[in-house]
């Protein structure tokens, strides 16, 4: 995916400390079990108001307001805490800090005794430590463009106090980075549908517990370390995407990352409750996914926008090497069945004196010359269902002729497939000059998305025509070969049959990937090349 609008701003959040001892001054100062460090006392931290700037960027308050390219405004939340370091080495916790109306000023109290350059630390809402920070893997959101939830997501920072007296200030600066996602659509069908969750997948971990001892998060989690990140929109209900440019009013999306040089994988979820394919069914539930590379420096937040329209597929299908620009409907276009089950028992082509027909010769005469010449072969397409990795995908977003659906497979290219050849199968023998049956299989196909995606193609399970009827769209993947299948034996001899690639799920979350033959050149179905 192209970025663009990415935005970032430092964060430095300016705040003051008072330091104010007991009234009971001589019991105090009587007390010597500090070891000598001076005596202990209530000390009150005051923060200092910040000003929204357009230089400001997120703080270590944990309500976060944002908007698209100024960074963000930080205000305390309540509940928050901070930590300081005593004159022993000690990490001591402050009470509940006690805040003004509009939350951007706290009072902290902590017993105890502290320089006045003492180390001051944020370590997120509910810390238990003040020397490590928590950035979760399981963020939620419940209103768009609200950031309320970054204290309980991974929010931290710190700073060194310095001033004389009792007045001490700080600028507390922000250790931790963040996502604001912008989805937009053109779209109908995503305008239908609410977007109920965000996965943000790495590379590398951007999660987990991390050491914080000396103010900055460690290279890598210390334990609990995880390479994705998921966001959940209010309660699993989501957000609209009815916008057809950035609004963080619609749908502005928030994440707490740890920081670094991150190859991200943005899956956006989309619920669809209105556009439910034939036959009816449950709502549709599936993704658009995005990729990113994105360097998180601490205290910046990035702004990443994205257009979550599917991916449309064409509407043409094929009889086996039928002419050139003669697809099974060609001319007849607003007669073709568009969902599963309808049928057209008159418009499809019935003979050889049709355009569009199939290529009638024999196995002896060689490949395919016309529509279907560009396809792999038989033994390439053994390679991709042997040697490909294919994985069956029933998550990633797609549409064709007016609807909308998931289902497909994922197939290594073939410049990553080891042994790949044109002159012989993935079984030793070349199936494009032997007059032998070809029979392939491949039904140990796992589900889900192949890591590395950039290494794969897909193909999306559109199903094909036969007779004028269609079916298997989301189902099945039917696509044809450039070989045609012998009579065994008698290679002159036409068998009215062609290879095609022949893909779909079985029970128990798995697919299944098979080479095809049979009587079947008379069918519709989808040309592909090899990538």
């Amino acid at each position: 995916m192209k970025t663009r609008n990415i935005f970032f701003k430092t964060a430095i959040l300016a705040a003051a400390v008072t330091m104010v001892g007991c009234t009971n001054d001589d019991a105090v100062q009587g007390d010597k079990k500090d070891g000598g460090n001076g005596a202990a006392a209530k000390v009150t931290f005051i923060s200092e108001d910040v000003l929204p700037t357009r230089a400001n960027s997120p703080a270590s308050r944990t309500f976060l307001t944002h908007a698209i390219g100024k960074g963000a405004t930080p205000y305390w939340s309540t509940g928050d805490k901070i930590w300081a370091k005593d004159k022993r080495g000690n990490w001591q916790v402050s009470s509940e800090g006690k805040l003004n109306k509009d939350k951007t000023r706290g009072l902290f109290s902590i017993f105890g005794s502290f320089k006045n350059d003492c180390e001051i630390h944020y370590t997120g809402a509910n810390s238990a430590s003040g020397t490590e920070v928590t950035i979760s893997s399981d963020q939620e959101q419940e209103k768009p463009n609200d950031f309320t939830h970054a204290g309980t997501s991974g929010d931290c920072g710190s700073a060194i106090a310095s001033g004389n007296g009792n007045q001490l200030k700080f600028k507390l600066k922000h250790k931790a980075s963040y996502l604001c996602f912008q989805p937009r659509t053109s779209n109908k069908y995503v305008k239908n549908s609410r977007l109920f969750k965000i996965e943000v997948i790495s590379e590398d971990e951007i999660a987990g517990t991390y050491d914080f001892a000396n103010g900055t998060l460690s290279p890598s989690p210390k334990f609990g370390g995880s390479k994705k990140i998921t966001l959940t929109l209010d309660g699993r209900d989501g957000f609209p995407v009815t916008n057809s440019q950035a609004d963080l009013s619609v749908n502005g999306s928030y994440i707490v990352i740890a920081p670094g040089q991150h190859s991200l994988t943005i899956r956006y979820w989309l619920r669809n409750k209105k556009d439910i394919p034939y036959p009816y069914g449950p709502a549709l539930e599936g993704t658009v996914t995005k990729t990113v590379n994105v360097n998180c420096e601490p205290g910046m937040i990035y702004d990443i926008t994205a257009n979550l329209d599917p991916k449309d597929y064409s509407s043409k299908y094929y009889m086996w090497d039928a002419r050139n620009d003669q697809d099974y409907w060609k001319g007849k276009e607003k007669y073709q069945p568009a969902i599963n089950g309808q049928s057209n028992s008159f418009y499809y082509p019935r003979s050889v004196t049709d355009s569009r027909w199939y290529n009638e010769k024999a196995f002896s005469a060689g490949g395919a010359e016309r529509s279907c010449k560009d396809c792999p072969n038989v033994n390439e397409l053994s390679w991709y269902i042997t040697g490909g990795n294919p994985h069956w995908d029933n998550e990633e977003l797609w549409t064709v002729m007016g609807h909308i659906y998931v289902g497909g497979m994922w197939f290594k290219k073939k410049n990553k497939i080891n042994s790949f050849s044109s002159n012989n199968s993935s079984d030793g023998k070349d199936y494009t000059t032997k007059d032998i049956s070809c029979d392939i299989l491949n039904h140990n196909v796992p589900t889900g998305r192949p890591s590395r995606i950039d290494d794969y193609f897909f193909l999306p399970a559109l199903g094909s025509y036969d007779n004028g009827s269609l079916s298997g769209i989301g189902t099945y993947g039917a696509y044809w070969t450039s070989t045609p299948t012998p009579m065994n034996g008698n290679p002159t001899v036409a068998t009215k049959g062609a290879y095609y690639l022949y893909f779909y799920p079985i029970e128990g979350h798995m697919g299944c990937a098979d080479v095809y033959g049979g009587l079947n050149r008379y069918k519709g179905m989808r040309l592909w090349t090899a990538e």
